[in-house]
């Protein structure tokens, strides 16, 4: 009857799909496989009063060699931050917090300047090369080789040649490495002008302090914290050179043939994250590609490499988790999920439902999986020194991980001489 009312082939395509799902998963544990991608199915047979037949071709994880890997010892690094970072960090402090203020005299290295600018080439001014009231800094470093030194001494008013050779980077072609005289009239002069040391704790903004942390009120209490930042950084750098060492060990003792459909998988994750990270700033993928002069296959080409090395990472690993029976419980995963999403909750999103998502809970179980092994192995790597470090921040990576899973310095201010 019920074929009657939606005829043969509805019928039949309604109760495949029914039935396939349960015949390959009883499939694959009458195999033992475990596949890693979706499986290409093909039905051979599945008609009226016959069985039904039908073949799913499927990638299995790589069979893998791993050497012993309980021999590995690798030197930890400490770096101590001394005065003269300390000292650094303040001169970057007051670059950051310099003012410009407009001065009558020739032109000094490191001056801002208001110009405008013309190129000459063979006598005639090229079109389109023309710029007024260009800004520039007399930084060597940062114009074109020739022009900073030519620029020394000029005058406020005065018109300048200066003869260059433009770079083979030049972004027109045709005039790269071309023999050229940039005319420069030079309309204003700042200098820029750093504040005494001393007044740093008072013209720092709390958005760089913290909302908790007490007002600064000397320039020692300053040195105090910029010292502690630069060390708790300089350890996070050690910890992560350390780690790389510890792992790039574990490879060299490892030998696989990585399947190409987890290098895809994870090219294809790049690649998503990347698309994420774009839309948060409000930037679709063909727009960047278009900025970037590239195509999605030469970006996917582009993260191969990367992707080889993460798979190959990660086998490593869940075979070193499965020898040393190391396991995430439920309520790590829990605890992981929560802490990646309370930063978006505050912000007014809703994520209920990701909490409790089977794929979202495998991702989070996956990474706090990789995260452990790898503990365990820097414990193998430098028994002595483990118990007093701190593991690798996952915060971040589980951060980012949960957004996937659901889907300089400032400008010196202008002041007017007085």
């Amino acid at each position: 009857m019920v074929e009657r009312e939606i005829g043969w082939p509805t019928l039949r395509q309604e109760a495949l799909d029914l039935i396939l799902p349960t015949a390959y998963n009883s499939a694959l544990d009458e195999a033992g496989l475990d596949p890693i991608d979706v499986p290409r199915v093909e039905v051979q047979q599945f008609d009226r009063g016959q069985p039904m037949k039908f073949t799913a071709t499927v990638s299995i994880k790589p069979e893998i060699t791993l050497k012993e890997y309980n021999d590995i010892r690798v030197p930890r690094p400490q770096t101590e931050i001394a005065d003269n970072d300390v000292d650094e960090a303040i001169e970057r402090l007051r670059n950051r917090y310099a003012e410009l203020h407009a001065v009558e005299r020739p032109v000094q290295a490191g001056d801002f300047l208001t110009v405008d600018t013309h190129i000459v080439k063979s006598g005639a001014v090229l079109i389109g090369e023309s710029q007024t009231d260009a800004q520039l800094e007399v930084d060597r470093d940062r114009l074109i080789p020739g022009l900073a030194e030519g620029l020394i001494g000029q005058a406020q008013g005065e018109t300048r040649d200066i003869r260059l050779t433009l770079p083979a980077d030049y972004p027109k072609k045709d005039l790269a490495g071309s023999e050229v005289v940039f005319r420069v009239i030079v309309k204003s002069i700042k200098e820029r002008r750093l504040p005494p040391a001393e007044e740093l704790p008072q013209l720092m903004v709390p958005s760089e302090t913290g909302p908790d942390t007490p007002a600064r009120q000397t320039l020692e209490e300053l040195r105090h914290d910029i010292h502690e930042e630069l060390q708790d950084a300089a350890s996070r750098g050690d910890e992560a050179r350390f780690e790389n060492d510890v792992l790039k060990a574990l490879d060299e003792r490892m030998e696989v043939e990585v399947p190409e459909a987890l290098i895809e998988r994870e090219v294809n994750r790049r690649v998503r994250e990347l698309e994420v990270r774009l839309e948060e700033q409000g930037l679709k993928m063909e727009r960047y590609l278009q900025y970037t002069n590239t195509s999605l296959d030469v970006l996917q080409a582009e993260q191969r490499p990367q992707a080889v090395q993460k798979v190959r990472l990660e086998l490593a690993l869940e075979t070193v988790a499965e020898r040393e029976g190391l396991t995430v419980s439920d309520a790590e995963v829990e605890e992981a999920v929560a802490n990646a999403l309370a930063e978006e909750d505050h912000t007014g999103h809703q994520h209920g439902d990701l909490r409790s998502a089977d794929p979202v809970r495998a991702y989070f179980r996956h990474q706090l999986l990789m995260r452990k092994t790898i503990d365990f192995l820097s414990a193998v790597a430098s028994p002595e020194s483990s118990d007093t470090m701190e593991p690798l921040s996952a915060t971040k990576e589980l951060e980012s991980a949960g957004k996937s899973a659901s889907r300089g310095g400032q400008k010196p201010k202008e002041k007017k001489e007085r």
